[in-house]
């Protein structure tokens, strides 16, 4: 959304926008994809962005999927779907699915040089990993927030996203830091 709008001005914007998001939700299910097309080529850009988040913070990340898209009776060829759909799969294990695919993508080599105390400009996917690495090498919130150029808080919070992952996956995790084992 626009750098040079205040908070409130940006809340009013996305709240003005909660009936176009809520339109446009609808539309997807009732309308053709033309018509769909055509109330987003009413939107210009700022708008567009504040629809998406309008979107996504209407979406329940623990709703199982086969919920959330539940409207949707037809396969990826427009044929009718055959018998019920089962899967266990939520909205928030489908993005951090994406995470994982990500990671194909990244430069380990930034990530060990800024863990080191190099800086480098590391994109989200490279400090979640950042973190993840540092935190179970031993190093404090205080030392990768540095080395990651992040907030000891935002440090916090990715290792404890991590964590949650990383059980959920049967994978060991410290119970705290290894840095902040006390002697």
């Amino acid at each position: 959304m626009s750098e040079g709008m205040t908070a409130g001005q940006r809340g009013d914007f996305v709240e003005a926008l909660m009936p176009v998001a809520a339109g446009l939700a609808m539309a997807v299910r009732e309308e053709t994809p033309a018509e769909v097309k055509a109330r987003l080529h009413e939107l210009d850009r700022h708008e567009l962005e504040a629809v998406a988040v309008v979107l996504a913070a209407m979406v329940d990340p623990d709703r199982p999927l086969i919920d959330a898209l539940g409207w949707v009776d037809f396969d990826e060829h427009g044929e009718p779907l055959k018998g019920p759909q089962k899967s266990r799969r939520t909205v928030g294990s489908l993005a951090r699915a994406q995470i994982v695919d990500r990671t194909q993508g990244v430069d380990w080599v930034a990530v060990e040089r800024a863990l080191n105390g190099e800086r480098f400009q590391l994109n989200q996917h490279e400090r979640t990993i950042g973190v993840d690495l540092g935190i179970r090498r031993g190093m404090s919130y205080d030392d990768v927030a540095d080395r990651l150029g992040m907030t000891r808080e935002a440090v916090q919070r990715s290792w404890d996203r991590s964590k949650k992952q990383a059980r959920a996956n049967g994978q060991y995790v410290p119970l705290q830091p290894v840095g902040q084992i006390a002697a």
